[in-house]
C-alpha cells in the first residue's frame, strides 16, 4: 500500500484513493472550487517525487476536500458498509494531515514506500528551522507572491476549516435523523 510521508510523520495512505476519483468529471465538479482539482491532482497527489507548498494552502485544500466528502457522503457510500469505512478512513486521514501541517509554515510530502520516506528525510534535513522559514515567508517578495496566487493555489485555511466543521455537523445531523427514522420504523 502506498503510504503518505508528510514532513516527519507517515500516514497510512488511505487518502490515495482520492487520486483516482479526481479523474472523474462528476467528482471534480463537486469540489468546492472547480479548479482546486488541479492542486489536488497535480500537486498533492503527485506521483513523481517530493512535493512542497505552504501549509496554509495544504490545509485549505484538504479541509475543502474533506467537507465535500462529508457533504456528498451518502452518494459515495451507496455500495455498503465497506465504502462507509473506506470514506471515513479517507476523511479522517485528510483531516489529520491538515491538522499536522499547521505545525509548519511550509510542508513537504511524498507518497510511496520506505525508500521514498528516506528521500524525503534527506530533503528535510538541510532546511532551516520553522521560525526561519516563517520569517522568510514574511519578506515583501514572498507576501507579494502570496497575494498573486493563481486560483488553483487558493489559500484560506480558516474558511476551509469552518466549511469542514459545518459539513461535519450537517453530516452528523443526517446520520442522527436517519437513525431516528430507522428506530421509528421498527
Amino acid at each position: 500500500m502506498t503510504k503518505l510521508h508528510f514532513m516527519h510523520r507517515s500516514f497510512s495512505g488511505h487518502c490515495w484513493d482520492i487520486c483516482n476519483m479526481l479523474e472523474d468529471e462528476k467528482f471534480r465538479k463537486s469540489l468546492v472550487f472547480e479548479d482546486s482539482w488541479y492542486f489536488l491532482h497535480h500537486q498533492f497527489f503527485c506521483r513523481d517525487g517530493i512535493c512542497s507548498e505552504t501549509s496554509a494552502t495544504v490545509q485549505t485544500h484538504l479541509y475543502n476536500l474533506a467537507s465535500v466528502l462529508y457533504r456528498d457522503f451518502e452518494s459515495w457510500t451507496v455500495d455498503g458498509p465497506h465504502e462507509v469505512e473506506r470514506y471515513t478512513a479517507i476523511i479522517t486521514e485528510l483531516v489529520e494531515v491538515a491538522e499536522y501541517s499547521s505545525s509548519f509554515p511550509v510542508s513537504l510530502w511524498s507518497f510511496g514506500d520506505e525508500t521514498t520516506r528516506e528521500f524525503l528525510d534527506e530533503r528535510l534535513a538541510p532546511l532551516p528551522s520553522s521560525e526561519q522559514i516563517s520569517h522568510f515567508l514574511k519578506l515583501p517578495h514572498m507576501t507579494r507572491h502570496e497575494l498573486e496566487r493563481i486560483p488553483y493555489r487558493y489559500s484560506e485555511p480558516k474558511l476551509a476549516l469552518k466549511r469542514y466543521r459545518n459539513e461535519l455537523a450537517a453530516f452528523n445531523r443526517r446520520r442522527k435523523l436517519a437513525a431516528k427514522n430507522a428506530q421509528r420504523s421498527q
